[in-house]
């Protein structure tokens, strides 16, 4: 019983977790991006709680949402459609504030250039030396 509540709070909590892993820059965290996620966190939280905390009452006179029986539309209205609506426009408001600069691509070009030109010198190392690793 308590595996379905867990997995209806644990999945949210995972997915905004990966959402803020993905954002997140550096010291400056996620910025104005934490309303919108926490939006979607709760409404994922509340869609799946809602949908567990429904009685099993369901038949073929069941009063249809929108086309489907209660728990169905709020996974797939609520849980499925409302972060696809939100998120995006999330993204699209922050997306110059938020995304690298050029300052940071010229930055992270320099770094590729100088990891390529350390592994042109020093060559791949010794097979036992990958053993050793292996081990």
């Amino acid at each position: 019983m308590w595996g379905a509540w867990l997995l209806a709070l644990g999945i949210p909590v995972a997915l905004g977790s990966i959402m803020i892993l993905g954002a997140a820059r550096g010291t400056r965290g996620i910025g104005s991006l934490k309303f919108p996620f926490a939006f979607v966190v709760l409404i994922l939280v509340i869609g799946f709680g809602a949908a567990l905390a429904l009685p099993a009452t369901e038949g073929p006179l069941s009063k249809l949402w929108l086309g489907l029986p209660a728990r169905a539309a709020i996974v797939i209205y609520g849980v499925g459609l409302l972060p696809i609506i939100v998120l995006p426009v999330a993204y699209a408001i922050t997306f110059e504030r938020l995304t690298l600069s050029a300052e940071d691509l010229d930055r992270v070009r320099a770094i590729a250039r100088s990891g390529r030109a350390l592994s042109s010198t020093v060559g791949s190392p010794p097979t036992s030396v990958i053993a050793g690793v292996i081990e």
